[in-house]
C-alpha cells in the first residue's frame, strides 16, 4: 500500500528521523587520590579557640531584668525594715491604746464624714487621714477616741460599716502596741482580711474545687468503709477460725479423755498383774527363805549325824581298846 495521495501532515509522521549527532570519543581523566585529614593538619591554626560570647534570648533577658528588679526591691525593703520605727513617726501622736485603724476607705470620703460616722461609738479627739506625696488619699485613716471603751465598741461594731458605697475594715493600732509589727507595704499586715464577692469564674472554680474535694472525701470515706469492712470480716474470720480451733481442741481433749477412760481398766488390769507378779515374787522369796532355812536345818542335822557317828566310832574304838587291855591283863 503506497502512501501516495495522503495529506502532507500525515506523510510527515512517517518521515525518518535525522541521524544522531557525531560526538568525539570521551577521554578518561586521571583518578584523584583521596587521603585522610592528616594531610591537612598543617593548615590548622595552633592557637586556642576564642571564648564564646554569652547570648541570651529575649525571655531570658526579661527574666533577668525582673530578678534584678525584685532583688533591688528586696534590698531596699530590708533597709526600710531596719530603719522602721513607728515610735519616731512625727505624725503618729496621741495614745496608741485609744487609736483605731480604719482601712479600705473610699477615696471620696473626707475626715469630717469619717468623724461623723464614728462619733456614734463615742467622743473623738482626732481623725488623721493618710495621704501620699501627691496629696491623694491612701485609703486608710487613724481615729483617736477619748476613752478605751469607745475604742472597743468601735472595734467590735464598726467592722464592715458602709461609708460612701464601700465597706471599711476596722482594727486597733498595732504599730506602736505590738512589738515587731510591720505594715503591709513592708511585708507585714493582718493578711487578706475580709474579701469581697468573687467573680463568676472564681465562683465556678471554687464550686468545681469543692465538688472535687467532696468527691475525694466520698471516695476516701468509701475506701475507709471498705477497709473497715474488710478488717471486720478478717476479724470475724479470725474469730471463727479460733472458735473452730477451740472446738477441735475440745474434741481432741474429749477423745483423749475417752482413750484415758478406755485405758483405765487396762491399766487396772496391768496394775493387778503387777501386784500378782509382786506377790508371786514375794512368795518365791519366802519359799527361797524356807528352802534356805531347811537347807540350813538339814546341814545342821547332817553335822549332828556325823558327830553322832563319830562318837559311836570313838565309843567302839574305846570298847575295843578296853577289851584288848583286859585280854592282856588276863594273859
Amino acid at each position: 500500500m503506497s502512501a501516495q495521495g495522503l495529506p502532507a501532515h500525515i506523510l510527515a509522521l512517517f518521515t525518518p528521523r535525522p541521524p544522531p549527532q557525531h560526538l568525539p570519543p570521551q577521554v578518561k581523566k586521571k583518578d584523584i587520590r583521596l587521603g585522610g585529614c592528616a594531610d591537612f593538619v598543617e593548615f590548622y591554626s595552633s592557637e586556642p579557640n576564642p571564648e564564646r560570647e554569652p547570648w541570651e534570648s529575649p525571655l531570658e533577658r526579661k527574666a533577668r531584668r525582673h530578678a534584678e528588679k525584685l532583688q533591688s526591691h528586696k534590698d531596699a525593703q530590708k533597709e526600710t525594715i531596719a530603719n522602721y520605727d513607728p515610735h519616731k513617726d512625727s505624725n503618729a501622736t496621741g495614745d496608741p491604746f485609744k487609736t483605731l485603724f480604719v482601712g479600705r476607705i473610699s477615696f471620696d470620703t473626707t475626715e469630717k464624714k469619717l468623724k461623723r460616722e464614728f462619733e456614734v461609738f463615742g467622743s473623738i479627739n482626732k481623725v488623721r487621714m493618710v495621704y501620699d506625696t501627691k496629696g491623694k488619699p491612701r485609703g486608710y485613716a487613724f481615729i483617736e477616741f477619748e476613752h478605751e471603751r469607745d475604742l472597743k465598741n468601735a472595734y467590735k461594731q464598726g467592722d464592715g460599716k458602709k461609708i460612701d458605697g464601700r465597706r471599711v475594715m476596722v482594727d486597733v493600732e498595732r504599730g506602736r502596741t505590738v512589738e515587731g509589727w510591720l505594715p503591709r507595704r513592708l511585708g507585714g499586715g493582718r493578711g487578706p482580711g475580709r474579701q469581697g464577692k468573687p467573680s463568676k469564674k472564681k465562683q465556678k472554680k471554687l464550686a468545681e474545687a469543692t465538688d472535687k474535694a467532696i468527691e475525694r472525701e466520698k471516695a476516701e470515706a468509701k475506701s475507709d468503709k471498705k477497709r473497715d469492712e474488710k478488717k471486720k470480716d478478717d476479724k470475724k474470720e479470725d474469730r471463727k477460725e479460733k472458735e473452730k480451733d477451740k472446738e477441735k481442741e475440745k474434741v481432741k481433749d474429749k477423745e483423749k479423755e475417752k482413750e484415758k477412760e478406755k485405758e483405765k481398766p487396762k491399766e487396772k488390769v496391768k496394775e493387778k498383774e503387777k501386784e500378782k507378779e509382786k506377790e508371786k515374787e514375794k512368795d518365791k522369796e519366802k519359799d527361797r527363805k524356807k528352802d534356805r532355812v531347811e537347807e540350813k536345818d538339814r546341814g545342821v542335822d547332817k553335822e549332828k549325824d556325823k558327830d553322832r557317828k563319830r562318837e559311836r566310832s570313838r565309843s567302839r574304838d574305846r570298847g575295843d581298846e578296853g577289851r584288848k587291855k583286859k585280854s592282856r591283863r588276863d594273859d
